[in-house]
């Protein structure tokens, strides 16, 4: 990683997180994601590149600042990621490696993915992923194939429409030592924690338009809470936001 870039990521990103609040019923809760200038995301099931290299080493610069990272089933199956922070300066020797966490009701996730096969080869933490209560009791294939691969489900009760609410999720997460905790949001993700709890938002834009191929990142701006101490800042080709409510 060139330190010219690493410093500029962590000039940004450490004054905002030099004193944050830790609270008792939840995590501190930071969401992020990439968007386009016409505020797109990639659709479901689609990956599209949108960050550049500087504001990548941001984005993993803010992963050593979390406790926890998490991400929802639809991103794990479609990315496959490793949700460590790797982009960061050669200087740094004592990182702390956030814990991997996937919301995932129905167990979709494959004990071949790049989770699971980095724990079992001593390349990352144990992953954690959130389920519903009642796939926890009945899918008993699933738990017992999850399980045998190393992985710590979760069961939290869904609600009705069989998602997971953020409330719960948090409220077991602070239970289970996460003080702090990164969001990296898809579309749906993204639209259900901006209506609950959270505390930081960062936005990074990049110069493209992604138009009809993807979905609109922020769809009910009617519901969304107006930002406070909004910081900018570009890196490399991107423009980077953060803000509070």
């Amino acid at each position: 990683m060139d330190e010219i870039v690493y410093k500029e990521a962590r000039d940004f990103l450490d004054p905002i997180y030099s004193n944050i609040s830790v609270l008792d019923n939840r995590p501190f809760v930071t969401l992020t994601f990439a968007q386009s200038l016409d505020g797109k995301i990639a659709k479901q099931g689609q990956q599209v590149l949108i960050s550049g290299k500087e504001s990548m080493a941001m984005t993993h610069r803010l992963r050593t600042l979390h406790d926890g990272i998490l991400v929802g089933i639809g991103t794990a199956l479609v990315d496959d990621p490793q949700l460590n922070a790797r982009h960061l300066s050669k200087s740094e020797t004592n990182i702390k490696q956030p814990q991997p966490i996937v919301l995932d009701p129905t167990m979709k996730l494959s004990p071949d993915c790049k989770l699971v096969k980095n724990y079992v080869n001593g390349a990352g933490k144990q992953l954690w992923l959130i389920v519903s209560e009642k796939d926890f009791d009945t899918q008993s294939d699933k738990k017992s194939v999850l399980e045998h691969a190393g992985v710590k489900l979760i069961p939290v009760k869904a609600s009705e429409n069989g998602r997971l609410p953020f409330t719960e999720v948090f409220r077991v997460l602070k239970l289970n030592g996460i003080d702090t905790l990164m969001i990296e949001g898809g579309s749906r993700i993204i639209q259900s924690c901006l209506k609950e709890e959270w505390d930081q938002l960062i936005i990074t834009t990049g110069p493209m338009f992604i138009g009809s191929d993807g979905v609109p990142a922020i769809k009910d701006n009617s519901k969304m809470p107006t930002l406070n101490n909004i910081k900018y800042q570009i890196m490399g080709k991107d423009s980077v936001m953060a803000a509070t409510k």
